[in-house]
């Protein structure tokens, strides 16, 4: 057996080694992609006196890198943030805290989201954008800001009195990272598996275009702070609950370009936003965001399982329909099948004794009477299935008189259970014409129903040897795939030798009252 502790599964199903140049390269990008959005996320801290940024991209792409590779490319967080502070010129001690912290903050949330409570990358059910909000966001920025904070008090960047401020502040821009890139991230890499990565319609730039004019105008204003145009800011949040609707999984594009344009210009000192009190601005780019975030992410995924469930339903639908189709054919089939044999015994009669002849041809018409009504229906009631029986077997007994010798053993408790119509009659019909019609002799033919367990026994036993004629016939297998359509796996026709050289075929089914 392959040791898999130290394997993970790609993207593409194959499992990757952790020591493997694959997994060195993947870690190797990753770096990249985490530094590259710590530099553009150092920017964001310009809003003047606060400790963090109040958006952390390099979190959304650490978490969404996990989610997409698996945890074998943790080391691509902690080298990505070990390459940038140092790029910052932080302490060598934060640098070292704050490397330990991302990695962690992003094992542990990709650990709750896939192992424990089972999300899926595809994001197209509510349930995923919750596990991403309540167990992916939240308790893996937690240990991360407060690592971060002990690396900035032992560097000396931090009072002790500052741990709870310092903590929040990281904690809060961490996990609306989080919130905003790593579905985005998602479905970037959705749209590059699908080949759709840059294909987009006019239609869908124009939408773009509206909603970075949207923005722009805004926030492009300066000297606005208790102004009383907080208003303008959220000019944009109509269009993007419309582009939640119409976008779905795509507006995490949107929900990115609207958060990365409000934080640029807030922290330029642009837009209704800003505030005299740095935390107050801080506080209002925060409430943006989480309402911009929370809105648009559980509309799209609102969305996204509605539609799969009206697929899901319409499929259903369309399989009924051609299920219904496929019994109705079945069924046309079994029609002439017990007509020809009626027909069969009759024209023997008409030479041999005209007068049973009538008699057979009036019982015949009363049995096609019946067979007709409840052919049109999916199920009936066992008893209502015995009197075709018995009046098919009086017809074949006009014929055969002594030679045929039938017993129907049914228990009262089984009677009121539905079945298909003229699928146990099938069964009856074979066993007379590979018994009493093969054989020269008198032919015994035992009936039996019965409530065994949770299911239902149809049972017929004549004398005869399981051949291949036997198994081959048109019956057999009409009752197989009437069976197949109806019940699945649930249903059970079989077929067996006896020891007393009789052939047993039994049907079992689901019980339905």
């Amino acid at each position: 057996m392959k040791d898999a502790s130290l394997k993970d599964i790609a993207g593409d199903g194959s499992e990757i080694p952790f020591l493997s140049r694959r997994n060195a390269l993947e870690c190797l990008l990753g770096a990249f992609g985490v530094f590259t959005l710590c530099m553009i996320g150092q920017e964001f801290y310009k809003v003047a006196g606060t400790l963090a940024a109040p958006l952390w991209p390099s979190s959304g792409l650490a978490l969404g890198i996990l989610l997409l590779r698996g945890w074998r490319l943790f080391p691509a967080i902690s080298l990505g943030t070990i390459a940038a502070t140092h790029a910052f010129g932080d302490n060598p001690i934060f640098s070292i805290a704050g490397s330990l912290a991302n990695t962690l903050e992003s094992l542990i949330g990709w650990f709750l989201m896939v192992r424990v409570f089972g999300f899926s990358n595809s994001m197209a059910r509510v349930r995923d954008l919750i596990v991403l909000m309540l167990a992916g966001a939240p308790w893996g920025t937690m240990v991360s800001a407060i690592l971060c904070t002990l690396g900035l008090v032992a560097a000396g960047a931090v009072k002790t009195t500052g741990i709870p401020l310092s903590s929040l502040l990281f904690w809060t821009g961490n996990v609306l990272g989080i919130l905003v890139f790593t579905p985005l991230f998602l479905r970037v890499a959705q749209r590059w598996s699908e080949g759709t990565l840059i294909r987009t319609s006019l239609r869908d730039l124009l939408w773009t275009t509206l909603l970075t004019i949207t923005v722009t105008v805004g926030f492009s204003i300066k000297n606005t702070a208790h102004s009383g145009l907080i208003p303008l800011a959220y000019l944009s949040f109509p269009l993007l609950v419309w582009l939640s609707f119409e976008w779905r999984r795509d507006v995490t594009l949107a929900l990115a370009l609207v958060t990365v344009l409000m934080t640029a210009f807030t922290a330029t000192g642009h837009g209704p936003l800003v505030r005299f009190d740095p935390m107050a601005t801080y506080g209002e780019m925060t409430i943006f965001i989480i309402v911009y975030a929370l809105s648009s992410l559980i509309l799209m995924a609102a969305s996204e399982e509605t539609q799969e469930i009206y697929t899901q339903s319409l499929n259903l639908r369309v399989s009924s329909v051609k299920n219904e189709a496929e019994l109705r054919l079945i069924r046309a089939n079994l029609n002439p099948h017990f007509l020809f044999n009626s027909l069969n015994c009759i024209k023997s009669l008409i030479t041999e004794d005209p007068a049973k002849a009538k008699y057979a041809v009036i019982s015949l018409s009363e049995m096609l009477r019946t067979s007709l009504r409840l052919t049109k229906q999916e199920k009936v009631p066992l008893r209502e299935e015995l009197a075709i029986i018995r009046s098919y077997l009086e017809l074949q007994k006009i014929r055969h008189e002594q030679r045929l010798d039938c017993t129907i053993d049914a228990d009262p408790s089984s009677l009121d259970y539905l079945i298909p119509p003229m699928i146990f009659h099938q069964l009856v019909e074979n066993a007379v014409k590979h018994g009493v019609e093969s054989l020269p002799e008198a032919t015994p033919i035992r009936i039996r129903c019965a409530v065994e367990g949770s299911g239902l026994l149809l049972s017929v036993e004549n004398t005869g040897h399981l051949d291949f004629g036997y198994e081959s016939g048109v019956g057999l297998h009409s009752i197989k795939e009437e069976l197949a359509a109806l019940y699945g796996e649930k249903a059970i026709l079989g077929l067996r030798q006896s020891l007393n050289h009789s052939v047993v075929a039994e049907i079992r089914l689901p019980v339905e009252v």
